[in-house]
């Protein structure tokens, strides 16, 4: 029954000091992504935003070997073009609703993030890699496209996408730092420290702020820099005036203060 209960994997949601840790718990195969993982991690998701508590998101893989090694070929197999479609449609519409959480979303990565995996985490705001960190859309190699999203996002992040994409090229941690698909870059040894205190860095900062600082980066690019300007300032503006602006501001000018008594 273990082994029943591995291959079908699970997903682990923790909620503590304002973090809420996802792992999707499926190493046997490379954490890849089923139909009822897909279901439980959107879940998991929903019940973490709604959490009064949570600060911030961290998604990883269970594991060393991968984050998401990609879908489970088995259930793709037979789908037809109108399975396609409908399966399509549910893994984007998540992705979007993960993209504009009003809580920002760390992706971990370590080992292989590929296919789905990768949409997955393009769908996140901030993605750290361990040096081990294998990165790739191979899916031109099985006849058919990324459904989830991964094509658009890759486009709008990374020069390189259309070699990506057209080639199904997987590359390595530092040429995904270069290309811009990664933030940052970690040693194995160094991963785990670097997540967890970016993790809590961010739920040390204020809530509000968070959320617009959010909406201000979903801004559309095709907005002129003119207008784009006005709006970042709209957003922003309500975040006068809260306690979290005054207490922010007031540390800050003591911290300075003492500072320039030292």
């Amino acid at each position: 029954m273990a082994e029943a209960a591995d291959s079908r994997g699970r997903i682990t949601l923790e909620i503590e000091d304002g973090i809420a840790r996802i792992a999707i718990d499926r190493p046997a195969h490379l954490n890849a992504l089923n139909n009822a993982l897909r279901a439980e991690l959107a879940g998991a998701v929903e019940c973490a935003a709604a959490a009064p508590e949570t600060r911030v998101i961290v998604l990883r893989g269970a594991g060393e070997r991968a984050f998401v090694a990609g879908a489970d070929i088995e259930e793709l197999i037979d789908l037809d073009e109108a399975g396609s479609v409908a399966l399509s449609d549910r893994i984007a519409d998540f992705h979007d609703r993960l993209a504009a959480l009003p809580v920002p979303v760390i992706a971990g990565i370590r080992g292989w993030c590929l296919g789905g995996g990768l949409e997955l985490a393009l769908a996140a705001d901030i993605r750290l890699a361990s040096e081990n960190a294998r990165f790739g859309l191979p899916e031109i190699k099985l006849g058919i496209l990324p459904g989830g999203g991964g094509i658009t996002r890759l486009k709008r992040l990374a020069p390189g996408a259309a070699h990506m994409c057209l080639t199904g090229e997987i590359i390595l941690a530092e040429r995904a730092l270069a290309a811009g698909l990664v933030s940052e870059v970690c040693s194995e040894e160094a991963f785990e420290a670097r997540l967890d205190a970016l993790a809590r860095e961010l739920a040390g900062f204020s809530a509000p702020a968070l959320a617009a600082m959010k909406a201000a980066l979903r801004l559309s690019p095709a907005l002129d820099v003119g207008e784009a300007t006005r709006r970042e300032g709209r957003i922003g503006a309500p975040l006068y005036g809260t306690p979290g602006q005054r207490t922010a501001m007031a540390d800050f000018l003591e911290a300075r203060a003492r500072r320039r008594k030292s």
